[in-house]
């Protein structure tokens, strides 16, 4: 292959993106001074360099009551009972789907049913607001959490 065909190849070729609407002669200006497109991400969308503040806040808050949550070691009935309140303080600082899991199987365990349907309300709501969110983070909050149903709470016979 000659340079004056090597040169008029790549003068005419498309980038990667597969458009018609790349300008002729892209693939030589992307050759000599290089690509300056983003790399892409493994979530798509955000680095370090530009990640929302907003979002990073959320996360962080989201974090910060995960981690109390288990420091709480609700673990069985007796202790997800004692944990009520502080169970409620936490879903105040950030609705996280785990925390309204616990208060659900804490109120089973105390026998409030109604209460227990209420959680439930809420909890599907927040899965609602999660599955609708613009970023893949919040979303994923959600993805594996099971909906509780009416049938969850029917009262023992």
């Amino acid at each position: 292959m000659s340079l004056r065909r090597w040169f008029r190849d790549l003068l005419l070729m498309d980038d990667d993106s597969g458009g018609a609407d790349v300008p002729p002669g892209s693939a030589l200006m992307e050759a000599l001074f290089g690509d300056d497109r983003p790399p892409p991400h493994h979530l798509g969308e955000y680095n370090s360099r530009d990640y929302p503040s907003d979002l990073r806040e959320l996360l962080a808050r989201r974090d910060e009551v995960a981690s109390e949550l288990l420091s709480l070691r609700a673990f069985d009935p007796e202790s997800r009972i004692a944990a009520v309140p502080a169970l409620h303080a936490l879903l105040l600082r950030y609705p996280h789907p785990l925390v309204y899991e616990t208060l659900i199987n804490a109120s089973l365990d105390a026998g409030r049913l109604d209460e227990a349907r209420g959680l439930a309300f809420a909890a599907r709501q927040r899965h609602l607001e999660c599955s609708q969110s613009d970023h893949p983070e919040i979303r994923a909050e959600v993805d594996w959490m099971r909906e509780w149903d009416a049938e969850d709470f029917a009262a023992p016979d």
